[in-house]
């Protein structure tokens, strides 16, 4: 049998092989020149914007807020199976340093997650204080020590199978990350140690609490297999992935979205489609997300034309390029033989909808728009994302699907 660290080096090295096989998928040569080009206009745009910035811009909360809701959903990577339940269940007792690894592992990747935000903010941050280099470097230690913190204190709650202690674990760990964090943007020493010191006691208490628990098997693989399935419903964007689970839910309410579908046996896929992405809270799920962000993006831009035009044309990129997937959703359906005019149909009603979908983020990021702004910059962001709503579903799209199809 092999000893915990063979156990845990060989799972790894297979996750780490897998997540490396699907980017190299996900990061195609098309994507890569897309994010370019997004990025340099993103990063114009940023500096125009900090150019007009007003003093008393909020900067300071939102970077709180942002990185409150980052260390917060921190959750060690054990990369435990279904299977472990039978296998390593007995042998429970000798696994502490397979997890001292899994959590080492997960400090270590989960903290790009706060330096990469933290660089993109670096700027704002610079332009509404009196930072400098050696205070970003100060703010960045203290930020990966709570993000340290709060992979503890979730670790400890993993013990836990009461909903109102981890509920109550969430409000305080919220009330805490965001406290410290403002006050670590802030530079305020006193309140910061403080804060520490309540931080560490409350890590204490729990840590000492779940000695006597035993591990939690059932949660701990279903948590794991959830972040396995949530990095293959994005790398399935791109690639076919043969481990992706799909589930469907009733939503009732919108089902007067289905009677739209005129009854006829060519809108076989049509009716299919808009009953998949009503259904499926993958797709939906994406877009309402998405154009909640861009919205609440959209609402703090200044008046600047090409800021509002990246954002709006970004958002319904990135909401295209995780929804296509939808277009093999029934990729394995042999009910839709029985129409012979069914498969003729299915790219063209596959685009419709892509575009419909993207008409209604339109009109959604135009009307923020014209609430924030002038009537001009409304008017040009208007037609200015319908048009690439446009090139986006009838040219990519279409392309892409094409060229996929033919390389099957």
């Amino acid at each position: 049998m092999k000893s915990v660290n063979e156990i845990w080096q060989t799972r790894v090295n297979q996750h780490i092989n897998e997540t490396r096989m699907y980017l190299k998928y996900m990061l195609n040569d098309h994507l890569l020149f897309v994010f370019i080009f997004l990025g340099a206009g993103g990063a114009l745009t940023y500096q125009r914007w900090l150019e007009t910035l007003s003093p008393d811009f909020p900067a300071i909360v939102i970077m709180t807020l942002t990185f409150a809701f980052i260390v917060i959903t921190s959750s060690v990577r054990t990369l435990l199976k279904e299977a472990d339940i039978v296998f390593l269940l007995p042998m429970e007792f000798k696994l502490r340093g397979y997890f001292q690894k899994a959590f080492r592992y997960s400090f270590i990747s989960q903290s790009f997650l706060v330096i990469v935000p933290l660089i993109l903010f670096t700027p704002l941050y610079f332009k509404v204080t009196d930072a400098n280099g050696k205070t970003l470097l100060i703010c960045l230690g203290l930020l990966l020590l709570v993000k340290f913190w709060n992979l503890r204190v979730s670790w400890a709650m993993s013990f836990y199978t009461e909903a109102s202690a981890k509920w109550s674990d969430l409000i305080v760990r919220f009330v805490l990350n965001v406290s410290v964090i403002y006050f670590i943007f802030s530079q305020d020493t006193l309140f910061l140690i403080i804060l520490f010191v309540i931080m560490t006691g409350y890590v204490l208490y729990f840590s000492n609490n779940v000695k006597q628990k035993a591990l939690k098997w059932e949660q701990l693989i279903k948590r794991e297999e959830g972040k396995k399935q949530s990095f293959y419903k994005l790398a399935n964007l791109f690639t076919d992935v043969p481990k992706l689970k799909k589930q469907a839910k009733r939503r009732a309410y919108l089902d007067w979205m289905v009677k739209q579908v005129k009854y006829h046996q060519e809108n076989v896929y049509e009716y299919l489609y808009v009953r998949a992405l009503i259904r499926s809270g993958d797709y939906l799920g994406i877009i309402v997300r998405l154009t909640i962000i861009g919205s609440i993006i959209l609402s703090f831009l200044n008046e600047q034309l090409t800021g509002y035009i990246v954002v709006s044309v970004l958002f319904i990129f990135l909401t295209g390029i995780q929804i296509m997937s939808l277009y093999k959703h029934f990729e394995l359906l042999e009910l839709t033989n029985l129409y012979p005019n069914a498969e003729k149909k299915r790219l063209s009603s596959f685009l419709k909808i892509m575009f419909t979908v993207f008409l209604v983020q339109t009109v959604i990021y135009s009307l923020i728009t014209f609430l924030f702004a002038t009537v001009s910059i409304f008017v040009g962001t208007l037609i200015a994302t319908a048009l690439f709503s446009y090139l986006f579903v009838f040219i990519y799209m279409k392309n892409r699907i094409k060229k996929n199809e033919k390389d099957v």
